[in-house]
């Protein structure tokens, strides 16, 4: 028995998925089931052969067969299949192929479906003479793939693999959520969000820069489609390229189990993507998501400029998630998203705030996580990068010098207290007793900052010294806190920070405003 490798190859948004399937039969008793594959490299066909009784498979059955490779394929949705020999680049990849679909349990009582022998695609590495061929598949059936050279001699020492492409586009109606980013253009950043009917028409919207791109088409039989978006520039001013999407609505083999995810390519010809575009979350009338309420979280960073942000969200029912954060540098943000599918126990949440006028960028892929009592936050690619504003005399961002950054998110559903109750029960063991410490940090705090102070079941702050002037509230509702003291110095700092659940733990965390940079506090109980 000889085999060939089988690619079968789709992109998801800020996923590529390449996956390669077990290499084709010669024998159609014992061609390839492509629900289960490995990744072998190419094999050659050179020595392949018919079988008696198989079908010639150029389209019009003439010429007969050569040295056919066989692979079979179960349906696992209703939707257009392509299948084509497109996706090589080796030389020695069979120049002129043909490609042809059965059903049929015999190799000589096949009933042909579709077939193919010469088809031109810019797409790929494919030519006029490789083959590609589309037809309507039906969930439960069961599937033959043919691959042949066109002729005796299309088959030879110089030419003698092949591949095997294999896409399924569904018939069933898909909402998607994303982030995207064009690294040539670095502060052009945003989100798309994109619907796909059974009927294989699409609409949705890009949003660019503070600006949104309404869309819509019909994907191709073969699953693809490309969407352009005019830049529009100033009198004078050199033309931009547009901004081109290709759309790919086909489904793709991952992480060992084939045809799991519908995947969508958008790639912009002249950038690239970032992110990755999840499945929003739909719920049944009368059903809504066990990871609905409010959220509160806090966002830390390990470098110089950035220390703890809050985030504050609520997720309804639906799936709809809106907020507002405070970045560690300060910056004040809102967003808003839904909730996409994980897992049975977890959603996706993709974040995306323009900043400073879209001169930059605030980006994330929350995980939200059912745990019982308190669902948990974290974070999955979290970024920022912008040119902050500088303020005059401040060294807080000297020469107006982008800004880029990786932070975690971490945080949980926020419960607002019970009368008398402190929230979150932050404190409880400890009679409401803890200390704000602000390490030292240099430039801003020297030397480190310690006060004491108590929460009572009211949720006040009560601190133990006035001296340095202290002030810091808890909005029950919501977790934020903010507040403020003097330094050393006698300087009034601003404190913005967040009471959240980290795991079992209730945690209050923050920044402290500075000249230079933003410095970390928290209350420790």
């Amino acid at each position: 028995m000889k085999h060939t490798t089988t690619l079968l190859a789709a992109a998801l948004l800020g996923l590529g998925l390449h996956h390669t399937a077990m290499a084709g039969s010669n024998n159609f008793a014992s061609a390839t089931d492509l629900t289960t594959h490995n990744w072998p490299p190419a094999v050659s066909l050179a020595a392949f052969t018919s079988e008696s009784g198989e079908p010639g498979h150029r389209p019009n059955g003439s010429n007969g067969a050569q040295k056919s490779a066989w692979w079979k394929w179960t349906a696992p949705h209703n939707g257009f299949c392509t299948v084509d020999t497109m996706g090589h680049s080796d030389d020695q990849f069979i120049y002129d192929t043909l490609i042809a679909v059965y059903t049929g349990t015999d190799v000589n009582a096949l009933t042909r479906v579709a077939g193919n022998d010469d088809h031109d695609s810019h797409l790929g590495y494919g030519s006029a003479n490789s083959s590609s061929v589309t037809f309507y598949a039906t969930e439960g059936a069961t599937y033959h793939f043919a691959v042949d050279g066109r002729s005796a001699a299309a088959i030879n020492a110089s030419n003698h693999k092949a591949q095997l492409r294999l896409r399924l586009l569904r018939a069933r109606a898909e909402h998607r959520v994303g982030v995207i980013s064009i690294p040539l253009e670095e502060f052009m950043h945003g989100m798309i969000q994109f619907s796909k009917t059974a009927g294989h028409t699409f609409s949705g919207k890009i949003l660019i820069n503070g600006k949104s791109h309404p869309f819509k088409g019909v994907f191709g039989l073969d699953g693809y489609c490309s969407i352009s978006i005019e830049r529009i520039v100033p009198r004078g001013a050199a033309p931009q390229p547009p901004l081109t999407i290709l759309l790919d609505g086909t489904q793709s083999i991952a992480n060992g189990s084939p045809f799991t995810e519908f995947a969508l390519i958008s790639h912009l010809i002249n950038g690239a993507w970032w992110g990755s575009m999840a499945t929003r979350q739909t719920f049944a009338k009368g059903t809504e998501s066990g990871l609905k309420g409010r959220y509160s979280a806090a966002i830390s960073a390990p470098d110089n400029v950035w220390k703890s942000g809050v985030m504050s969200f609520t997720a309804t029912g639906a799936g709809v998630v809106k907020g507002a954060s405070v970045l560690p540098d300060g910056t004040k943000t809102t967003f808003g998203s839904f909730l996409c599918e994980n897992d049975a126990s977890s959603s996706w949440v993709p974040v995306y705030n323009g900043l400073y006028k879209n001169a930059g960028y605030f980006a994330s892929r929350l995980k939200l996580t059912e745990a019982g009592a308190t669902d948990q936050v974290t974070s999955v690619n979290v970024f920022g990068q912008h040119h902050r504003p500088e303020a005059p005399g401040s060294l807080f961002m000297p020469d107006g010098r982008t800004f880029f950054t990786s932070v975690v998110v971490k945080g949980s559903t926020y419960t607002p207290p019970a009368a008398k109750a402190r929230a979150l029960g932050f404190l409880d063991g400890s009679m409401g007793a803890g200390k704000l410490s602000i390490p030292m940090s240099s430039g801003e705090i020297n030397p480190a900052i310690m006060e004491n102070l108590t929460l009572d079941t009211g949720n006040k702050i009560i601190f133990a010294s006035k001296a340095r002037k202290p002030a810091l509230t808890l909005n029950k509702s919501t977790g934020l806190v903010t507040g403020y003291l003097l330094d050393d110095a006698g300087k009034k700092r601003s404190l913005t920070g967040v009471l959240f659940m980290d795991g079992m733990t209730p945690k209050l965390e923050g920044h402290v405003s500075g000249a230079t940079k933003n410095s970390f506090f928290e209350v420790i109980p």
